[in-house]
């Protein structure tokens, strides 16, 4: 059996980021994820896709099943206008940057 390696489509940083950390070093906070938009138990689910953790997982840990976490991860990336994990790990890092930068 053959498996095909998916690939996302997915911009990490867009080319206005990009040039506002050349001029300014940092992020503004407008292009920080709204965060404070999920629910308790999409919160939950995000902190775990950070982790690292796979759908299966997730599933597991949370004692929810697989599509429920799938349909927590569709809603996620619908509310905070992304299309992957990778996208979701990248705006929070910019998050976690920011702050550091900020304090």
């Amino acid at each position: 059996m053959k498996t095909q390696e998916v690939r996302e489509q997915t911009t990490l940083m867009t080319a206005k980021e990009r040039q506002q950390i050349e001029v300014t070093g940092i992020t503004s906070s407008e292009l920080i994820m709204p965060i404070d938009c999920l629910s308790k138990r999409e919160l939950q689910v995000a902190h775990k896709i950070m982790e690292g953790r796979s759908n299966k997982a997730i599933a597991q840990e949370l004692f929810i099943s697989e599509r429920t976490v799938k349909f927590h991860c569709a809603n996620i990336y619908r509310k905070l206008n992304i299309t992957s994990r990778t996208a979701l790990i990248a705006g929070c890092f910019r998050a976690l940057y920011h702050e550091a930068v900020s304090l």
